[in-house]
């Protein structure tokens, strides 16, 4: 048996020993936490460069878009169709003398057409000869139509590209591409479609023998017109997620977006200063070395879906949108703040881009 002393010793030894072991986790622990904090300092850091580097490049972009291109050129609110409507009455005048029918596009259409044809038309010149179209997935081709009614000019047809099938808009005939001209000369908002513009109309005067002044004029977005509109159906997404929440007692937290993304940053800033007034807002993408505008506050998609309600969109992404609109709507009453409400957003917010919800 062991002795009072020696047993003694033995228990003073495992509390010594135990002492140590529980000194060695705390440190450990310790460690461990001031690790964690110099990480998530690291990452705050990083993401702070990150932001400044992008900004640094958005600025640099922006200031030699401006320089290159629009240092001579004006910029106006409003678009101008006197042209237009003037050439419009002038072709379509009957032999009578009689007022001209049918009647020209209103120019809420115009808006929309020309915000649209930035985003996705072509100003094409080949071989000295001038080309326009607009090209849609296949599935959209109703928007395409849509423009031929309200144009009263134009053809559309079905094409077969190397990895799908889609649908064109396309002008031919002189008559109809002065019709253009006249709609868009002086009316573009974008630095890169109006350069594109500049060169298709040198190469129209040249094919026709004409000497139409291309005009020294940009149009800069506003919310009291359609173009907008036009661009977020060519160029715009609506989306959403749930995403994890530390501060939230679910630990999760409803996020909807509206991004446009473009190779131009300038028209993007623009964009951004019609609903944010701050430096931000916009990223790099370095994989297709475009810019992403992306609108994430609840409190700006408002403004964003006020407008639209305005200027409605015209191609399927008024399905989307509506979605999109109704999943705010929910947020704003705060349906996200109890379990069952936040995993209903959880079930509809995949569904946006679907045609169910």
């Amino acid at each position: 048996m062991p002795t009072p002393v020696s047993a003694l010793i033995h228990a003073a030894t495992m509390v010594y020993r135990l002492s140590c072991q529980r000194i060695e986790e705390k440190l450990f622990y310790m460690s461990f936490d001031i690790c964690w904090d110099l990480f998530i300092i690291f990452k705050m850091i990083v993401k702070v460069l990150q932001y400044n580097l992008i900004k640094m490049k958005g600025n640099q972009q922006e200031l030699l878009e401006k320089k290159n291109n629009s240092s001579e050129i004006d910029s106006e609110i409003n678009f101008i169709f006197d042209y237009y409507y003037k050439f419009y009455n002038n072709e379509n005048i009957n032999k009578d003398g009689n007022s001209p029918s049918p009647s020209p596009s209103p120019s809420s259409f115009l808006e929309w057409f020309i915000g649209f044809t930035e985003g996705d038309g072509s100003f094409i010149v080949s071989k000295e000869k001038v080309y326009f179209d607009i090209t849609q997935k296949i599935d959209d081709i109703q928007v395409l139509y849509y423009i031929r009614k309200e144009l009263g000019f134009g053809k559309v047809l079905c094409r077969k590209e190397s990895h799908r099938r889609v649908g064109v808009f396309y002008v031919s005939s002189k008559e109809n591409y002065l019709k253009l001209i006249h709609i868009f000369n002086g009316n573009l908002c974008s630095i890169y479609r109006d350069k594109q513009f500049k060169l298709w109309l040198n190469a129209f005067n040249k094919q026709y023998k004409e000497n139409i002044k291309y005009i020294d004029k940009r149009v800069v977005p506003c919310l009291n017109t359609a173009w907008l509109s036009g661009f977020i159906d060519a160029e715009g997404s609506f989306s959403g997620r749930i995403k994890y929440c530390r501060t939230s007692i679910l630990r999760k937290a409803p996020h909807l977006s509206l991004t446009i993304c473009q190779k131009e940053y300038f028209i993007l800033s623009l964009i951004r200063k019609l609903f944010i007034d701050k430096d931000k807002c916009i990223s790099y993408d370095k994989s297709w070395k475009g810019w992403r505008l992306q609108i994430a506050s609840f409190k700006v998609l408002t403004i964003v879906i006020d407008y639209i309600n305005r200027y409605s969109l015209k191609t399927k992404k008024k399905g989307a949108y509506l979605k999109f609109v109704e999943l705010h709507n929910k947020i704003i009453k705060k349906e996200h703040l109890t379990l069952s409400g936040i995993e209903n957003l959880e079930k509809l917010m995949p569904l946006i881009n679907q045609n169910k919800i």
